[in-house]
Parts: structure tokens; C-alpha cells; sequence
């Protein structure tokens, strides 16, 4: 019988460990972001409701600027 291995690095894909460990601390950092946004908001909203949007704005914006970011770093590795 025929054994299955198991490639280290999907070629494919490119996935490493490094890039797994990163996405699920953005993850993990986003979800607890969230759990305390309704208390930041009611923080903020006291003082200026615009501010607040801001804080919707950056929350919303932020997790793509450092996707995007860590995607250019990446890429100009492997150039």
C-alpha cells in the first residue's frame, strides 16, 4: 500500500507558517477590536460624534491597509 506525503509547502497556494501565524493574529486582533468597539465608540461619541465615525472609518479601512501592505512586502521579496 501506497503511503500519502505530506509536502512541506503547497506550491499552489503558497501558504507557509509564517503567513498562517500572521493572518490568524489579524484575526484574533480584529474579533477583539471588535468585543470592545461599542464601549470605545461610547467613549468617543461623548466628546465629538464625529470622531466616532472616524473610529467606524479606521476600523473598517484598517485590516485591509495591513493585508494589502504585508502583500507588497511579499511580493517585492520574491522579486
Amino acid at each position: 500500500m501506497d503511503t500519502l506525503t505530506v509536502p512541506e509547502k503547497d506550491k499552489n497556494t503558497g501558504y507557509d507558517r509564517k503567513t498562517i501565524i500572521t493572518a490568524a493574529g489579524i484575526f484574533i486582533g480584529f474579533c477583539v477590536v471588535t468585543y470592545f468597539l461599542p464601549n470605545i465608540m461610547s467613549a468617543v461619541g461623548t466628546s465629538n460624534p464625529y470622531l466616532t465615525a472616524g473610529v467606524i472609518a479606521a476600523f473598517l479601512i484598517l485590516p485591509f491597509v495591513g493585508l494589502w501592505l504585508r502583500g507588497r512586502s511579499k511580493s517585492k521579496r520574491e522579486d
